[in-house]
């Protein structure tokens, strides 16, 4: 599986570069970005108290895109991988981890508003993940565990350059957890290890999910003023098959749809130097809340940085 993902991954992002490198090639449009954010404080006799930390961001995103006649195919490939420095004596704490393949093949039908589409979604984070706040040598993630995969056959609407809905009602998402710890405790939805009665292994948990369903995409990127962008991604996921009737938490599904919706909103001071705001909400009931005690499906994240960013033609 490992291997097959890989292999599938870096074919078609490779593919991609290829074609994109002929310049005289004018159906093949490519850009993108790289930035590196860095903040740093130092206290010494600080009476009003705080603590040394030295914070890091790095961020990739590049676009490959084909259109000619009545087809195209466009491809992002999103990285970002940050980190926290408080005692450089521990372990750093992870602030955003994420590796993001999207590609996406439409047929016009209806003059560039509507297109018969396929599409294939990829993601998964580089590093291992740890509840900080309660043990930060607790794995609760890692790379390939999980990760999502998810195909998908339907129509994209594209009333304007800045706006897109893509809904596709033949869906196929494979939900991935490549580490048997994580597997067997159930972890993001998979079917977890069984155990007699005096706690002795019978059956290693399931590596891998499959859910059949419809999926929903809608993207933003607006200018809302100069120098000033708003981007959003909206998913959502429905299940046909259905064949769970308790979530993470043993109990009755409260919402049988899931979502992952991300936001940003870049303030560009110059060619180099921009502000970026970023929050992202996640709902999946098939993932065990990490907060003791809580019974809310809903994650929440939030960055603020400001740093570099060079223009990748």
């Amino acid at each position: 599986m490992k291997k097959f993902l890989f292999s599938l991954a870096a074919m078609l992002f490779a593919s991609q570069m290829i074609f994109a490198q002929d310049a005289e090639e004018k159906n093949w449009t490519h850009g993108g970005f790289v930035g590196f954010n860095v903040s740093q404080s130092h206290f010494s006799n600080w009476t009003s108290g705080g603590q040394d930390n030295v914070n890091g961001l790095g961020t990739l995103k590049y676009n490959v895109n084909f259109a000619k006649g009545k087809s195209k195919w466009d491809n992002t490939l999103d990285l970002a991988l940050g980190y926290s420095y408080f005692d450089f004596d521990e372990k750093p704490l992870k602030t955003d981890d994420r590796i993001n393949l999207s590609s996406l093949y439409g047929y016009d039908v209806v003059k560039d508003e509507l297109y018969i589409t396929a599409n294939l979604n990829f993601q998964t984070q580089f590093a291992d993940g740890f509840d900080y706040k309660k043990d930060s040598t607790n794995r609760i993630s890692t790379f390939l565990a999980p990760a999502y995969l998810t195909v998908g056959l339907g129509a994209q609407y594209t009333p304007a350059s800045w706006f897109s809905l893509n809904l596709a009602p033949a869906s196929g998402r494979l939900t991935i957890v490549n580490d048997q710890d994580l597997a067997d405790a159930g972890a993001f939805g998979v079917t977890a290890a069984e155990y007699d009665e005096a706690g002795v292994l019978i059956k290693h948990g399931k590596k891998t999910r499959m859910e059949l369903g419809a999926q929903l995409i809608a993207n933003v990127n607006y200018e809302i003023f100069k120098n000033v962008t708003f981007s959003s991604k909206l998913i959502v996921f429905y299940d046909y098959l259905q064949d769970r009737t308790e979530n993470a938490l043993g109990k009755k599904y409260g919402c049988r749809l899931d979502f992952d919706w991300d936001n940003a909103i870049v303030l560009k001071v110059n060619d180099w130097l921009n502000c970026n705001i970023t929050a992202r909400l996640v709902y999946d009931e098939d993932i065990k809340p990490i907060v003791e005690n809580s019974d809310s499906f809903l994650q929440f994240k939030e960055v603020l940085s400001v740093g570099i960013s060079y223009k990748i033609p």
